[in-house]
């Protein structure tokens, strides 16, 4: 990176057109001048490659606010109750005073290691009769059922 970084520097120095510069190091107009801006405000410190000291963006939620959810969750299953992404967003916004995105709230749901386990919807108008008799005798999957070739 520094060194990709130190060539359009030297290019340009040599007396290179700035178009030829950008050619040879592949970087855009923009880019160029943040690393012409860096270098005259840092020197060839701000050639250093600085994502290493880049930690990214705060969580929503702190670690103990992610064991207070979990234990919450553990105490509530254990007495029957189910949770969701719309119950953790409400449970978040009265209880820590937050205001979270739904889809972060499954990731919430995810990281305290619950996941929902309902059974699946039935259909009102299932015939469960037909559905047992089906079931004991499945249709033939043999070449015969296909018919004549």
């Amino acid at each position: 990176m520094e060194r990709r970084r130190s060539h359009l520097l030297a290019f340009l120095a040599e007396g290179k057109s700035a178009a030829e510069a950008l050619k040879l190091t592949g970087y855009s107009y923009q880019g160029a001048d943040k690393i012409i801006d860096a270098y005259h405000q840092h020197g060839l410190a701000g050639l250093k490659d600085q994502r290493h000291q880049n930690s990214g963006a705060p969580t929503l939620l702190s670690d103990a606010e992610v064991l207070l959810l979990a234990r919450t969750i553990r105490a509530d299953t254990a007495a029957g109750g189910v949770w969701n992404g719309a119950r953790v967003q409400s449970w978040v916004k009265q209880e820590l005073e937050k205001d979270v995105h739904l889809s972060r709230c499954y990731a919430f749901l995810d990281a305290v290691g619950y996941s929902l386990q309902v059974p699946r919807p039935r259909h009102v108008e299932a015939n469960q009769v037909t559905q047992e008799a089906f079931q004991k005798n499945p249709p033939s999957r043999g070449p015969s059922s296909y018919g004549a070739y």
